[in-house]
């Protein structure tokens, strides 16, 4: 545990000792749903810095090695390097709130050793604040929350657009806009994605279930984004629920003759 002000990135990905533990043997190495920029964004977005940690300043670097199985649950998860007790504890917390992709082997899913090292650096938590509009958590009012990090399929009720259902379309309609690559390309189709939304009505692991070139996806992520929720509930208490959503991208005269490329 030391002090530091400056460091190059958040977080990175697998150590030189892990990607020599997997070397050649396999054609696509394990991540996480929605790859290391969703990482990142997740990262930022949860993390919640101890009190005294930060007040005196702490820097930590939490290597986390672990199994990605061919189901996409963890086993063997293990603290490399062990520190503030705070701090590894809000490093288990985030690390727990991941979904996983396995690596893949000619063709088909395996077991895999991985690793992840989370930067806290207490110089950056301020910026990362104010750039996220928050320090803690907001939780609906007089509710109780499962920290238990379950994913639920379903909830009662399920999540819902702040300004309810109904005014999402429209939401979506003002906000998304045709990538012009895919436009010029003649492409269309429906961009499927996967998320789950948090007991505070944030979403992590945004992953793609169904892809359209031309920067559909991208665009697609972009918009989901700005989305607000009202979280979910299981056995009424707010959960973690996972939800798919589509987003069309469907072609006609309007949107070829529309240079600046905005879906109405």
């Amino acid at each position: 545990m030391r002090k530091s002000s400056v460091i190059a990135c958040l977080i990175l990905f697998s150590s030189a000792a892990i990607y020599a533990q997997v070397g050649n043997s396999v054609s696509v190495y394990p991540t996480n749903v929605g790859g290391k920029g969703e990482f990142k964004r997740v990262f930022e977005q949860e993390m919640i810095y101890p009190k005294k940690a930060l007040e005196n300043k702490y820097f930590e670097k939490v290597v986390i090695n672990f199994e990605i199985k061919k189901d996409s649950s963890v086993s063997n998860v293990k603290l490399e390097m062990r520190g503030d007790k705070e701090i590894d504890a809000e490093a288990m917390r985030i690390f727990n709130l991941f979904e996983w992709v396995p690596a893949i082997k000619e063709g088909r899913y395996i077991d895999a050793p991985w690793s992840v090292t989370l930067n806290f650096d207490p110089t950056k938590y301020a910026k990362i604040c104010k750039q996220r509009g928050y320090v803690n958590f907001k939780y609906l009012p007089d509710n109780q929350v499962d920290t238990s990090s379950t994913i639920y399929a379903v909830g009662a009720p399920m999540p819902a657009y702040e300004k309810g259902n109904f005014a999402l379309q429209d939401f979506i309609k003002e906000n998304l806009e045709y990538p012009r690559q895919a436009q010029l390309s003649n492409i269309q189709g429906t961009v499927v994605l996967s998320f789950i939304v948090e007991p505070s009505g944030l979403m992590t692991n945004i992953g793609v279930r169904n892809s359209v070139g031309g920067g559909c996806n991208e665009e697609a992520v972009r918009v989901l984004q700005l989305i607000k929720w009202y979280p979910g509930k299981h056995n009424e208490k707010l959960s973690r629920i996972k939800m798919t959503f589509p987003f069309y991208f469907i072609l006609n005269e309007e949107f070829k003759d529309n240079s600046s490329g905005e879906q109405k």
